[in-house]
């Protein structure tokens, strides 16, 4: 017999919506983290003819 909380990460009475909710918080947390580290994007982007491109 197996317990609710011992059910495989696929199992019925998970909500994968809920799931998928947590991961995005948890991503959107990481990226807010990031921006308070990082330098603002003017500064790291490169030149325009760095990109590799050609008009």
């Amino acid at each position: 017999m197996s317990k609710p909380t011992d059910a495989p990460s696929g199992a019925p009475d998970r909500d994968p919506v809920q799931e998928v909710r947590a991961h995005l918080e948890q991503a959107m947390a990481s990226l807010d983290r990031l921006r308070e580290v990082l330098p603002p994007p003017s500064s790291m982007r490169p030149p325009d003819a760095a990109d590799g491109e050609s008009a």
